[in-house]
């Protein structure tokens, strides 16, 4: 388990979690202990651990976006912790009941005394949102150290890379990102390694596993 600090955003990162080795994290507000669960991997007993170990109780699930990898643990949170599950109304795989708020792009929702800006980056799929306070980014499968999430057409990939650029690109350099798996990474570092892949010219039928660096 590792903790991060921004202001009085206290952050819990721990797992891998679940079939694909996800990345659990709490938003916590150090003022209040006000908490929220950015999505809901397989294996939550693993979430509901690190909760219980932070001391606290989170009251939501912002949810990045609806992949079954991201959404395996919702009906034990809410079970455990009477979660309820924010996400956006265009993503596609979530079961009957389980959306509790829709978001759209812009809003801001509040975790104590914090407040958290919802960020429309559709691309990896259709609703993927991202939650920004100050200086933390929590992105899902949009942006990854290295590249883009995986999509499943070029349409899909320009979509992510336009999300990318006009919406994470714009943040300071500073601000860290937090993805779905893996390592963190910072908005400069990344914006250095897409200036390489900006630079070339690509298959007009790229998608997939794309890497700034070597793609």
């Amino acid at each position: 388990m590792q903790t991060f600090e921004d202001g009085n955003l206290r952050i819990v990162m721990d797992g891998p979690a679940g079939d694909f080795g996800n990345n659990i994290f709490i938003a916590i507000d150090k003022e209040t202990n006000e908490a929220v669960f950015i999505d809901a991997p397989g294996e939550p007993e693993k979430s509901i651990a690190a909760a219980e170990a932070a001391g606290v109780q989170p009251s939501a699930i912002f949810l990045t976006h609806s992949h079954p990898d991201h959404t395996a643990g919702i009906d034990a949170l809410k079970e455990r912790f009477g979660c309820h599950l924010v996400a956006d109304a265009r993503e596609p795989w979530l079961t009957e009941g389980q959306p509790d708020q829709a978001i759209e792009h812009g809003q801001e929702l509040k975790v104590g005394s914090l407040s958290f800006k919802v960020v429309s980056v559709p691309g990896h799929t259709p609703g993927s949102t991202t939650y920004l306070h100050n200086k933390s980014a929590f992105v899902g499968d949009t942006l990854f150290p290295g590249g883009p999430g995986r999509t499943k057409t070029n349409a899909d990939l320009q979509q992510e890379i336009a999300s990318i650029t006009s919406e994470l690109y714009a943040l300071p350099g500073d601000t860290a990102v937090y993805p779905g798996h893996g390592d963190t990474t910072t908005i400069e570092k990344s914006k250095e390694e897409y200036a390489v892949f900006a630079a070339k010219e690509h298959d007009p039928d790229l998608h997939g596993d794309v890497q700034w660096l070597t793609s």
